[in-house]
């Protein structure tokens, strides 16, 4: 397996996390897992914030367990070149109740808009939410690259290095 170095980890992640904003969410409830797109932004702790109805799976999901797995790929790469082109992220999830994030999280989901915050909080049918990473990962090898002696698959990316270049190089 090819080793990778920590700093082109974190490129290759901070490369996907500037792409196209759409990302995966899993979540689990009673043992069945369901799988949601949505379309996310990043502030610069490397939170990612979304919306969505309060009465969607997946937000009644999060209300009863606020892990979930949340994954972001290059959707343009050729079948089989899948290495360093899919980040992998393990995140806790809230809801944002607080008016100055709810604020925060208009403004990067709705930069175009005018603020009115009525649907997001209190008896509004929407809600934001917050994902926080705990642990991120990459892709190492394409299915290609696969052999019968392969290990894993997966390169863990370091947090804190991450959160860092993504400081340092803030989404479009």
């Amino acid at each position: 397996m090819t080793e990778f170095v920590e700093t082109e980890l974190v490129a290759h992640a901070v490369q996907l996390l500037n792409g196209p904003p759409y990302f995966n969410v899993a979540t689990e409830s009673k043992g069945q897992p369901w799988n949601t797109p949505v379309w996310a932004a990043r502030d610069q702790a490397l939170n990612l914030y979304w919306s969505s109805w309060v009465k969607a799976v997946h937000s009644q999901n999060l209300e009863h367990n606020p892990r979930a797995f949340l994954t972001l790929f290059d959707s343009t790469r050729k079948r089989g070149t899948n290495n360093l082109r899919c980040l992998y992220l393990q995140c806790t999830v809230v809801v944002v109740d607080d008016l100055d994030e709810a604020e925060s999280s208009f403004r990067l989901l709705y930069p175009d808009e005018t603020l009115d915050l009525q649907d997001f909080l209190g008896e509004g049918q929407k809600r934001f939410y917050r994902a926080t990473p705990v642990k991120a990962w990459l892709n190492c090898l394409s299915e290609r690259q696969l052999t019968p002696s392969t290990i894993k698959m997966r390169e863990e990316v370091a947090l804190d290095a991450l959160a860092a270049a993504a400081r340092l190089h803030p989404a479009p």
